[in-house]
């Protein structure tokens, strides 16, 4: 078993292509020890690993305001023939921002997402892990972390 980590600029790089190619994540949300997991199409930014959603009102809104942790799973279908999968962890307010119309940063996020929104969430990466059997062919470990 290959433990190798893989270099930083190359591991962004893995990391880009495979959130280029997804269009949709599972948003999971927590409140009161009972979790919430949400599928949801999502956009992001090209010059960073920022995401965007657009979540309608609801439980996980709410969650995230109780409880501002959350993770995030992106994964290929076992039907394309590859194992890989995605794993992103956010943690607090300052990474977790809910964005309103008026707000500045709101006109530039609506710009990354498609579709008229009233709410958007920005969310802020701090740990990004990416398993891709393929990456033992190159020789390192299948499962590479980022923290950002």
């Amino acid at each position: 078993m290959n433990n190798k980590d893989m270099p930083k600029e190359e591991l962004k790089i893995e990391i880009r292509n495979f959130l280029d190619n997804r269009k949709v994540l599972v948003l999971c949300t927590c409140s009161n020890n009972i979790p919430r997991a949400t599928p949801m199409d999502f956009y992001t930014e090209k010059d960073s690993f920022n995401i965007y959603v657009g979540p309608a009102p609801g439980r996980k809104v709410k969650n995230i305001e109780e409880n501002p942790i959350i993770s995030i799973g992106i994964y290929t279908p076992m039907s394309e023939g590859k194992i890989q999968g995605m794993q992103i962890t956010a943690i607090g307010k300052e990474r977790l921002i809910f964005l309103k119309e008026g707000n500045e940063e709101f006109k530039k996020a609506q710009k990354i997402v498609r579709g008229r929104r009233k709410l958007l969430l920005k969310i802020i990466p701090e740990k990004i892990e990416l398993l891709n059997y393929d990456f033992v062919k190159k020789g390192y470990s299948r499962l590479q972390t980022l923290v950002l």
